[in-house]
């Protein structure tokens, strides 16, 4: 009987271990959004305040990027990467909870609350600067092209799956714990996949069969990729297309995404617990089909796909926002809004796999992904934080208002060279 999802142990150890540590990445990015709520009651931050903390988890993340995939292409050392990705990325969440901590610890490191956060926002975001183009490149170089979006997809549900589960822990250990101790356990836990990758190592080095579905005609004729040191123009005009792309809707889904649970809360008015535990769960959980989903439909029709994505998301919170008054029918808007939101990892990355050359996989993934989405990432909480100001009922309209202007970013699909 054919596996799904793989078909060499190669590939088993390359799927299982980076979407673990997808899982882990995708996941803690949600711990300082979800606290955001109690940020504001309990230490008095402002919006401005919680969108730098939230865009420093991306913009060291952009700077990191490139410097990430250049490595990777020339070291080949994919597994000491993610490795040490993961161990800053620890280290940036049980920082954040040492952050809001109170006791003798607290005066080792004589900042206040607002600057320690951002600090260790920097610190792990550093640290997730690794995952998405160093585990983007390590399925590249275990797959065939015409599966590679369905590793993708898988991959991307993990990292998705993450993000719904992850605010609903927060709430647990806080809960259980304290804020600060449950903050901490969360960072900690996240070191089980550095263990499981030094456990169990993948092959760094590209491995093909002969498959003359592959979309390239160089893979067609001989089943793998040549290592070559050329970059043509086409490859260089798709890479800064999607990298434009990644920036607008990057910009739209975390800008929404980083004040979701404070508009849960202090607009729809709904409990902590509920809020975040439930609404911003939802918000979420649908990415985890949808990962899958558009993986599949990735390695039909690439181009369809990302209009589909893109449009799609900006069209979900458009009516979000205008069914309010009814909290079921919203709350289904939200939950297709994580599902072409967090679908994008498959669509985006199996986009670059078509256009760029082998040698230059990683450093194409860490552009359209590093600096293209994760600076979107970057750009959306400032852009929303600085505009709201101490009003949070602006957020609908500020959300409304990115929602357009990433719908309007799919007109750049038509220039993409074929």
């Amino acid at each position: 009987m054919e596996i799904l999802f793989y078909e060499t142990s190669a590939q088993k150890r390359a799927l299982i271990l980076t979407s673990l540590t997808h899982f882990v990445n995708d996941g803690v990015a949600m711990v300082p959004l979800s606290i955001f709520p109690l940020l504001l009651t309990l230490f008095g931050l402002a919006a401005p305040e919680l969108g730098v903390v939230a865009a420093m988890w991306n913009l060291t993340s952009v700077i990191g990027s490139p410097a990430v995939g250049h490595l990777s292409d020339r070291l080949k050392q994919n597994r000491t990467l993610l490795a040490g990705g993961l161990v800053m990325i620890a280290a940036g969440v049980v920082g954040t909870g040492w952050s809001v901590s109170t006791g003798t610890a607290r005066s080792w490191l004589p900042l206040e609350v607002y600057p320690a956060l951002v600090l260790f926002a920097a610190i792990g975001g550093l640290g997730s600067s690794v995952c998405h183009p160093v585990g983007g490149t390590v399925l590249g170089q275990a797959y065939p092209a015409r599966k590679l979006g369905k590793a993708l997809g898988l991959n991307g549900a993990l990292g998705s799956l993450g993000r719904a589960l992850y605010p609903s822990l927060v709430v647990i250990l806080i809960t259980v714990l304290n804020l600060a101790h449950g903050v901490i356990a969360l960072g900690l836990l996240g070191l089980l996949p550095v263990a499981l990758i030094g456990l169990f190592p993948f092959e760094s080095e590209r491995k093909r069969t002969p498959d003359s579905s592959n979309r390239s005609p160089e893979l067609a004729t001989t089943g793998r990729r040549r290592p070559t040191t050329h970059f043509a123009r086409p490859a260089k005009i798709s890479v800064l297309l999607l990298t434009t792309i990644g920036v607008l809707r990057g910009a739209f889904g975390q800008g929404i995404q980083s004040f979701l649970s404070v508009f849960v809360v202090e607009i729809q008015r709904y409990p902590f617990s509920f809020g975040v535990g439930v609404i911003v769960m939802l918000g979420v959980i649908l990415g985890v089909p949808g990962q899958i989903i558009f993986g599949q439909f990735s390695d039909l029709h690439r181009r369809a796909s990302l209009v589909v994505n893109t449009a799609g998301q900006s069209l979900a919170i458009i009516f979000y926002l205008y069914t309010l008054s009814n909290p079921i029918v919203a709350t289904a808007f939200l939950a297709l809004f994580g599902f072409f939101t967090y679908s994008s990892y498959p669509v985006l990355l199996s986009a670059v796999a078509d256009a760029v050359p082998t040698d230059f996989l990683s450093l194409s993934n860490s552009m359209v992904w590093g600096v293209g989405v994760l600076g979107g990432n970057a750009i959306g909480p400032l852009i929303v934080g600085l505009v709201v100001g101490d009003t949070l009922s602006l957020l609908p309209t500020v959300f409304l208002a990115l929602a357009i202007v990433s719908g309007l970013s799919t007109a750049l699909v038509a220039l993409l060279p074929r």
